[in-house]
């Protein structure tokens, strides 16, 4: 059972209160503190933020990427987010954390109660190297452990007042049986897709990084339609937006505007430039290495577009009409970028709208322009 005064955190559900009709969630990732301030986010324009990411220890203690700033930079961000009437959840997990229980304390920190965020966002699946997986039963089990949890809350609590939500992948959960999904979809508020990182470097070819529509592939419309076939409303779902781009390095000129080119696989170039070499501490068997992604706020700053729209050389900007995002291509070093901008965004947000999603969710809150170019077509899910 689940003992909510001392507030069971399960690293695959989420608590949050719902702040208007249309949810617009922005993760803030904890190792920001040197170089993003709480004072750039525009709240006006969250529902939600989720604090990225704590780790478990032995000890029942969340453990932070960056601990030593974690208690006044959490701090600043709640107190400027309820300014705004704007939720904080702290999320737990990530890519390369398996689920799992672990009881914490009741806190005041998030008006009155522990406010959790968690992401088991591949279960039956690897994700990371070191994940424990156990594909014939991950996805029952999620589906056992929500249903016990939604009980619990909705007996302690008023019934449905607290939200219980999950990261979900692109492509929900493939040969699960119905009855589970649907279950999953009674159970939870909402499931947050991540209609991203559908392409890089890992790849034979190039390919958009979150497309919108996709012949041979996953993408944001497949998405939707996977996860409502599978059980789920579609007033349940949110989509992911990417504020990001992956660079990755082209074997042959792409200058004739055909985005689905061969490339070099495993080796993706230097990003931007808070881009570095980086091996996951929690699993070594994950290859290390530059991640080749480019911030959309950086690609303006550190001159790869001249505006939110338009490419600056040896820059060219290409729009695959497909999946209805914008590329860059340099013939000189032979770098292409998959990313969004304003009208593939405003082209998502769309969808979302006229698919009755309950709205949108950003990675990540600090790779916007500073003009906020992205969260402003993003905000269009509100009107």
């Amino acid at each position: 059972m689940f003992f909510i005064k001392t507030l069971s955190l399960l690293l695959c559900s989420i608590f949050a209160l719902v702040k208007g009709d249309k949810v617009i969630i922005g993760y803030f990732p904890n190792w920001l503190s040197d170089g993003f301030q709480v004072s750039n986010i525009d709240f006006t324009k969250y529902t939600h933020i989720h604090y990225a990411f704590a780790i478990m220890t032995e000890g029942n203690t969340p453990q932070w990427t960056d601990q030593s700033n974690t208690d006044s930079q959490l701090a600043e961000l709640v107190s400027a987010a309820h300014k705004s009437n704007t939720k904080v959840l702290i999320s737990v997990g990530g890519w390369s954390v398996q689920c799992q229980v672990m009881p914490l304390a009741e806190k005041n920190l998030f008006n009155g109660i522990l406010i959790k965020l968690s992401n088991w966002e591949y279960p039956g699946r690897q994700g990371a190297g070191c994940n424990v997986v156990d594909a014939g039963s991950d996805v029952a089990n999620l589906a056992s452990l929500l249903e016990e949890l939604r009980s619990e809350l909705d007996q302690e609590f008023d019934k449905g007042s607290k939200e219980v939500s999950i990261a979900g992948y692109v492509g929900g959960f493939p040969g699960t049986s119905n009855d589970i999904t649907e279950s999953i979809g009674q159970s939870v508020t909402r499931v947050n897709m991540m209609t991203y990182d559908i392409n890089g470097a890992w790849n034979p070819q190039t390919g958009p990084n979150a497309p919108l529509q996709s012949s041979n592939g996953s993408s944001f419309v497949s998405a939707i339609e996977a996860w409502t076939k599978s059980g789920v409303p579609a007033n349940k779902l949110t989509g992911g937006l990417a504020f990001y781009g992956r660079s990755t390095t082209a074997k042959e000129d792409m200058s004739d505007g055909n985005m689905y080119q061969d490339q070099v696989t495993g080796d993706p170039p230097k990003g931007d430039s808070f881009d570095a070499p980086y091996q996951d501490p929690y699993c070594a068997k994950d290859p290390g290495g530059l991640s080749g992604i480019w911030r959309f706020g950086n690609m303006l700053s550190q001159g790869l577009l001249d505006t939110p729209l338009t490419a600056k050389k040896p820059w060219v900007r290409y729009w695959d009409k497909e999946s209805s995002t914008p590329w860059l291509f340099n013939a000189k070093t032979m770098v292409f970028i998959s990313y969004d901008d304003p009208k593939s965004i405003t082209a998502k947000v769309n969808e979302a709208k006229s698919s009755g999603l309950a709205g949108v969710m950003i990675w990540s809150v600090d790779e916007d322009s500073s003009n906020n170019d992205l969260l402003n077509a993003a905000y269009l899910i509100s009107n």
